[in-house]
């Protein structure tokens, strides 16, 4: 009978029938989340990178000021709502073009500000409430107070009143500025899409070799004509391939998610991404593959691999709170940041990695997943080395 040095099919096929039940779980968990997260990315992304109104309000409020300050010396009722219901709109042509004969910089027109007003009406805000703001700082602009003398305007009422509640003026400046973009894809690869995954090389990477150590089944594979390094060889190759699949599976749901629901993807940002994830989740798998090729009881392999790559999944999210956004928003603790030099997912720089595709790629990651690769290619060698040269309790 012929001796299986380097590979078993017989028993790569009992690795997939044990633990195919589990793997199709965690495969449909993160297609089924990674849709989830596609679509609540896209109503950020449409809250957030809409089109941008601030040179339109900027000359918006131009046209209102120069109506407001006419107003002022000839005594006249010109507004924005008068301009948009009449049709005989010679008034305001006269009065733009006199005021655009007084100032090189202005250079104003009715259908300037027809233009202007049209594109503030159709952001989220709304017009009227536009022309209310103007108001309010046309009022205060002409206002000073009655003890300081220093002029009044709408920021400094506003940072008064923040104040008055307890609320960091800085902080509702940064929460503006915060990249929401960089938190949800941190909260989506670091946690939901790495949890289930780790579900499930904690579980297999135990189940392929230490716990049929513990329950005697090993004695059987061995006495057929299956070397150990075989076993070693086989295991490891399940343990780098099936967490490849799970990962290149999300990763086609990804591209399709973003096709279907955005419109677009940008793959090159993603294929990094993704890869980035699958070397995490190998130096986590290698790490659970050598406790499982270490010990000869199942509790054993289950409490360094397991809690160890736990361990590193909880460094994580108290880590998330020492980030600077979660700082700037108010949420967090810079000196929480220390978790994520204490555990390898810190390895995992998803920021950097999303600047591929870009104009400007951070290739800070390039040295951070060589380490993740380097982790797991020497767990599994020295666990595949331990294992041969042990005694088993056979």
């Amino acid at each position: 009978m012929k001796t299986t040095k380097f590979f078993s099919w017989s028993l790569m096929k009992q690795s997939l029938s044990a633990n195919k039940v589990l793997m199709i779980a965690c495969t449909v968990v993160l297609c089924l989340m990674t849709v989830v997260t596609t679509f609540a990315g896209n109503l950020l992304g449409s809250s957030s990178d809409t089109e941008d109104y601030t040179d339109a309000q900027t000359d918006f409020y131009s046209y209102l000021y120069v109506l407001a300050s006419y107003n002022e010396v000839a005594g006249t009722t010109l507004s924005y709502n008068d301009f948009a219901e009449t049709d005989d709109r010679t008034v305001y042509e006269t009065v733009f073009e006199m005021m655009s004969a007084q100032s090189d910089e202005l250079d104003l027109s009715t259908d300037g500000f027809e233009t202007a007003a049209n594109t503030l009406s159709q952001s989220e805000i709304g017009l009227e409430t536009y022309i209310l703001n103007f108001e309010y700082v046309y009022a205060l602009g002409s206002v000073e107070g009655c003890f300081s003398g220093d002029a009044l305007d709408i920021e400094t009422m506003m940072s008064n009143m923040l104040e008055m509640m307890g609320v960091s003026s800085d902080l509702v400046e940064n929460m503006s500025e915060m990249d929401t973009s960089s938190m949800l894809n941190q909260m989506y690869f670091t946690i939901m899409s790495l949890l289930p995954i780790l579900l499930f090389i904690i579980f297999a990477g135990n189940a392929l070799i230490v716990d049929q150590v513990d329950k005697g089944s090993m004695a059987y594979i061995l006495s057929t004509p299956t070397k150990r390094s075989a076993v070693v060889i086989t295991q490891a190759i399940y343990m780098i391939v099936m967490p490849f699949i799970m990962v290149g599976c999300t990763f086609l749901t990804k591209v399709i998610a973003s096709n279907v629901i955005i419109g677009e993807v940008e793959v090159a940002k993603y294929a990094a991404l993704y890869g980035g994830l699958y070397l995490l989740t190998e130096a986590m798998a290698g790490i659970c593959y050598l406790a499982s090729c270490v010990f000869n009881l199942s509790k054993y392999a289950l409490a360094l691999g397991g809690g160890l790559n736990v361990w590193f999944f909880l460094c994580s999210l108290l880590g998330m709170f020492g980030l600077d956004n979660m700082v700037n928003m108010g949420m967090g603790v810079e000196e929480l940041g220390m978790f994520n030099r204490v555990s390898i997912i810190g390895l995992f720089d998803i920021d950097a990695l999303g600047t591929v595709g870009s104009g400007a790629v951070d290739y800070a990651f390039v040295p951070k997943l060589i380490a993740l690769a380097a982790i797991a290619a020497v767990c599994y060698v020295v666990g595949a080395v331990r294992f041969q040269k042990k005694d088993l309790p056979l």
